[in-house]
């Protein structure tokens, strides 16, 4: 039975879609004309500092992409004056999304369900939590930098688990990534819903449930309560 469901942040809860392809596309917006090769090293290195980065880790959400931006831009060197048709554009995204996820999350919460977050954060998930409205309706949220485990660890979702206080084959997990969130989640006896596009899905035994929009988790909850609680003929 299911009674809890756990959430990635990046590319789930922040709008959905890899952050590497959608400042990929920004970058093409504003005119800046560097290979995907380029972008993806400049994200990486991004990345690992953001891993280190003091500030970061209490950050709201536009001073952290503010930075991860700057960051990026430092390795492309490119002009930093190009940084608010990154950032502006990126943020509003994401606000824009949390405005129908915080309904999504608030529709679960009213079903007795325990929620919660598991990301491979910089420190800073508690805040956009807060910062998007999420916060209310979460029983955990795991942030990879203050626990010290990262996805596609299993030993984060057995954590999770543990801070809810329910076996981990009553929570499912929800995440875009294949590899990071529904491989690992699986192992540790979580079902799965993976967030896709279009996209060939690598091994369907792994997935109980597969997404285009977060908004049409509620539906597939009413309907598995209803299949558990219909009378056996």
């Amino acid at each position: 039975m299911l009674r809890a469901i756990l959430f990635d942040m990046g590319g789930t809860l922040d709008g959905g879609g890899h952050w590497l392809d959608r400042f990929a596309a920004l970058y093409v917006q504003a005119g800046v004309h560097v290979n995907r090769e380029r972008v993806r090293a400049a994200f990486d290195e991004a990345e690992r500092l953001a891993l280190s980065d003091d500030a970061i880790a209490t950050c709201g959400l536009e001073p952290m992409v503010d930075r991860h931006v700057t960051w990026q831009l430092a390795t492309l060197d490119v002009d930093a004056t190009v940084r608010p048709a990154i950032v502006q554009p990126f943020v509003a995204a994401v606000r824009r999304a949390a405005v129908e996820n915080v309904g999504t999350l608030a529709d679960l919460a009213a079903r007795g369900l325990k929620l919660g977050v598991v990301s491979n954060g910089c420190g800073n998930v508690d805040v956009l939590c807060g910062e998007l409205g999420y916060a209310p309706y979460l029983s955990t949220i795991v942030d990879s930098r203050r626990v010290g485990l990262y996805k596609p660890d299993p030993a984060i979702f057995i954590l999770a688990a543990a801070r809810l206080a329910l076996p981990a084959s009553s929570i499912m997990m929800v995440g875009d990534s294949f590899d990071r969130d529904v491989r690992p989640a699986r192992s540790a006896g979580m079902m799965t819903a993976w967030l896709a596009g279009s996209g060939e899905c690598p091994d369907p035994s792994l997935v109980d449930v597969r997404f285009a929009r977060l908004s049409e988790l509620p539906a597939f909850v009413e309907t598995a309560a209803s299949v558990a609680g219909a009378p056996r003929s």
